[in-house]
C-alpha cells in the first residue's frame, strides 16, 4: 500500500513537472488559451480581469495601432512591418512602393528607378531585396515570372518545388497557352506532372497588390516584455493576478463531497498561480540581465555582444533546458521593434558569436549551387546542423548586413558573395 502511494506521489510530481515546463514554454497567445481551458474547468478561477481580447492588448503600452483593424495602403502596410526590420535603408524602401503599379510589379527601368529616387544601383538591388522579403509575397517584380518566382523561394525546397521553378523560368508561355506537350517534353516529364505543378503555380497570387485598401489585419506578436525608458517591464495586460471567485467558498459546509471540490480546486489555483509566478519571475531576470548586458544594442545603435544560453543558464543558477523553454517564442518590444528573445541568446558553441555566425553564413552561400541557390530557411537548417540555432529572420537580417541578396536575387548576380 505505502508502495503504491509512493508511486501515486512519483507520478502526480512528475506531471506537475511537465505542466510547469509547458507553461514556461508557451508564447503569450498558448498561455492566455490554456487558462482559460483551465477556468471553464474550475469555476474557482476568475478570468475576466486576465484574460482580455488580442485586439486589446497592447493598450497599455502605445503599440495598440500596430494591431488595430483599419483600412490600410499598401504603404501603410509596409511601413508598419519595417518597423520591426532592422535595415539601413527603410526610406529607400518605402519609396520604392511609391513606384509600384495597382499589382505590386515595379515595371520601370533600373536606370529610370534610380534616377527618379536618387540612388545608385547596388542601393535599389538591396532595396528590392528588403522589400521581396515583406508580405505580401512577390512583391517589387518587374514581371509575372519574377512574382511567381519570389512566391516560391517562400516554400520548402522540395522537387516538386523545383520542378515548378524551372517550369515558370524555361516554359511560362507554353503553359499559359495549355501546350502541355511541349512544356513536357522541354522538361522531361509526363503531361500528369505538368498538371501537378500547374497546380501548385496556382496557389500563387500572381497580382500580390491586389486587394489594398480593404479591411485588413496585420497580427503583430503580443511581447511578455516591455522595454522602455531604459526599464523592463512585464506586458501588464498579461501578468494579472488569478483572482478566486469567493462565492464558492461559501459552498465547502454543505458536505464532504462539496468541501473536497472546493478543496481539490483551490490546490489547483495555487499551483497554477506558483507555475505563472516562476514563468514571470524568470521571464523578467532574463529581460532585466539582458538590457544591463546588451546596453549598447537596445540603447543605442552598437551591436549585440555574444551571449549563449548555457552562459544566460549558469548566471542565473538554472538549468540550460529552462532558459531555452523560457525564451522560446517569446518577445521582446522596445524601440527598436519586436525581438524575439531567442534571437537574443542562441544555443550553439563559444564560436557563435554574432561575427562568426555571419562567416558561417557566408560560407554556406560560397559553397552553394550557383544555378539553384539556398533559400533562408534552407541556411537556417544548415546551421542548426552546426549547432548555430538562429531564427531564418536573423539569418535573412544577417545575410542583408552582408550585403548578399536572396536566393532569387544571388541567380542573377555573378560572383555577389565570392567578390566580397
Amino acid at each position: 500500500m505505502k508502495l503504491e502511494l509512493k508511486q501515486g506521489q512519483k507520478h502526480q510530481i512528475y506531471q506537475k513537472q511537465i505542466e510547469k515546463n509547458q507553461i514556461l514554454q508557451m508564447d503569450v497567445q498558448q498561455l492566455l488559451a490554456h487558462i482559460e481551458k483551465i477556468s471553464f474547468e474550475n469555476p474557482l478561477i476568475d478570468t475576466d480581469d486576465m484574460i482580455e481580447s488580442t485586439s486589446d492588448i497592447g493598450k497599455e503600452f502605445d503599440i495598440d495601432s500596430l494591431s488595430r483593424k483599419s483600412e490600410q495602403s499598401l504603404k501603410e502596410n509596409i511601413h508598419w512591418q519595417l518597423i520591426n526590420k532592422d535595415i539601413d535603408n527603410k526610406k529607400l524602401v518605402e519609396s520604392l512602393v511609391e513606384l509600384l503599379d495597382d499589382n505590386g510589379y515595379l515595371r520601370l527601368s533600373i536606370q529610370d528607378i534610380c534616377t527618379c529616387l536618387k540612388c545608385d544601383e547596388k542601393e535599389y538591388i538591396e532595396a528590392k531585396n528588403a522589400l521581396s522579403k515583406l508580405e505580401p509575397p512577390g512583391l517589387g517584380a518587374a514581371t509575372l515570372k519574377e512574382c511567381l518566382l519570389l512566391q516560391l523561394e517562400r516554400l520548402e525546397e522540395t522537387e516538386d518545388i523545383y520542378k515548378t521553378k524551372q517550369l515558370i523560368e524555361e516554359c511560362l508561355e507554353d503553359l499559359s497557352k495549355s501546350h502541355y506537350h511541349a512544356v513536357s517534353k522541354k522538361l522531361g516529364i509526363s503531361q500528369n506532372k505538368v498538371r501537378e505543378l500547374l497546380q501548385i503555380i496556382l496557389t500563387l497570387n500572381p497580382r500580390p497588390a491586389s486587394g489594398f485598401s480593404s479591411s485588413i489585419e496585420v497580427n503583430y506578436p503580443v511581447p511578455d516584455i516591455i522595454i522602455k525608458d531604459n526599464a523592463v517591464q512585464l506586458n501588464p495586460v498579461i501578468y494579472k493576478d488569478i483572482n478566486i471567485n469567493t462565492g464558492y467558498l461559501s459552498l465547502e459546509a454543505e458536505s464532504k463531497e462539496t468541501k473536497k471540490y472546493i478543496e481539490s480546486k483551490l490546490k489547483q489555483v495555487s499551483w497554477l498561480q506558483q507555475c505563472l509566478s516562476q514563468r514571470k519571475n524568470l521571464i523578467y531576470d532574463i529581460a532585466v540581465f539582458l538590457l544591463d548586458y546588451q546596453q549598447d544594442f537596445f540603447m543605442n545603435e552598437g551591436a549585440c555582444h555574444p551571449l549563449l544560453q548555457k552562459d544566460l543558464a549558469m548566471l542565473l543558477g538554472v538549468h540550460e533546458s529552462t532558459i531555452s523553454r523560457a525564451i522560446k517564442d517569446k518577445y521582446i518590444y522596445c524601440d527598436k521593434g519586436f525581438i524575439l528573445l531567442s534571437d537574443l541568446i542562441p544555443k550553439g558553441t563559444e564560436d557563435n558569436s554574432v561575427d562568426s555566425i555571419k562567416e558561417t553564413i557566408k560560407e554556406v552561400i560560397n559553397n552553394e549551387d550557383k544555378i539553384k541557390p539556398l533559400s533562408d530557411q534552407k541556411i537556417t537548417t544548415l546551421l542548426k546542423d552546426k549547432g548555430i540555432e538562429i531564427s531564418r529572420r536573423t539569418v535573412a537580417k544577417y545575410r542583408s548586413e552582408l550585403n548578399i541578396p536572396d536566393a532569387s536575387g544571388r541567380k542573377h548576380i555573378k560572383g555577389a558573395v565570392t567578390n566580397r
